[in-house]
């Protein structure tokens, strides 16, 4: 059961969170402040939207998409956890892990001196995750709506024994056009052709896409920029404590034949922040890991 445990208002500029029915019925809480639009669904802890004032919306979600309990939602910023992809073992377990497909708390909400404002969720381990990865977990993401949108993720191990887990921000971004798209930044980087056989090559300037594409850049920088000309902007990703970054779209024909993404596979791209494969991570009993991802819009 979604509940609110704590709503702050640390200045008298009013409330800008709200909770409200979204597509199909999951509780969604649409946050409006001086600088900037948002929705978070509690399903999932599911960024939906970020539009910053006099910008155009930073975030994809397809009109596709399912929005029903037990399936995950197409676009936004999905949280992976705690397993990225496929699982290691078991192929009849979906892609990505088990907490995109529950209902999160929501802890609190605040409202800043600056004018942010700051929405709080978590979830824990329970019967269902048992069967699956037999570990005890507790997950808070912290997301501030600002001129930028940030959100911290924390994993804490309350097992009485270690465990290794894999995460990420799985972040679909609205493109103007995908292939005149450069991602800036992974120049340099050792990647994983995952559509060629997993063929290891080194990246060679920016990052173009162009059909099918998945490709991992192995322990990225702290910034990576998508330039989106047809768009007239850039979209800043500064990320701490996440080493790799994927880059993928299924390509045309792949899109067309998942009902959920069909033609709209033109109007996205995602750019992933993970730490999986070499950089999955190990966590004692009572340690806490931290990574955080900071989006911001740059116009052109």
């Amino acid at each position: 059961m979604n509940r609110i445990t704590k709503d702050r208002q640390s200045n008298p500029r009013g409330k800008t969170v709200r909770v409200d029915k979204g597509p199909g019925g999951l509780p969604i809480l649409r946050i409006s402040n001086e600088h900037a639009e948002s929705s978070i669904f509690t399903y999932g802890a599911h960024v939906a939207s970020f539009k910053p004032k006099r910008a155009d919306e930073m975030l994809f979600i397809s009109p596709y998409s399912k929005f029903e309990e037990g399936q995950p939602i197409r676009g936004g910023i999905p949280i992976c956890f705690p397993w990225f992809g496929k699982h290691e073992t078991r192929e009849d377990l979906q892609l990505h892990g088990l907490v995109r497909t529950k209902i999160w708390d929501v802890v609190g909400t605040a409202t800043e001196a600056d004018g942010s404002t700051t929405v709080v969720l978590s979830t824990h381990d329970d019967e269902y995750s048992w069967s699956i990865w037999p570990h005890r977990f507790s997950i808070q993401l912290t997301v501030f709506i600002a001129k930028e949108l940030t959100m911290i993720l924390e994993v804490k191990n309350i097992d009485d024994k270690p465990f290794t887990f894999g995460e990420a921000f799985h972040t679909y971004f609205s493109v103007g056009d995908l292939e005149q798209c450069n991602i800036i930044g992974l120049d340099g980087l050792q990647a994983i052709d995952r559509m060629k056989s997993d063929t290891v090559y080194v990246q060679s300037g920016d990052v173009k896409v162009s059909g099918a594409f998945t490709r991992v850049y192995r322990d990225a920088g702290k910034h990576v920029t998508l330039a989106d000309p047809v768009a007239s902007r850039s979209i800043r990703m500064e990320q701490d404590r996440l080493r790799h970054v994927v880059v993928w779209n299924p390509g045309e024909h792949a899109a067309m034949n998942n009902a959920e993404i069909l033609e709209a596979y033109k109007d996205f791209l995602c750019v992933e922040h993970a730490n999986f494969l070499d950089a999955a991570i190990d966590l004692n009993p009572g340690e806490t890991h931290r990574s955080k991802l900071v989006l911001s819009i740059l116009s052109d």
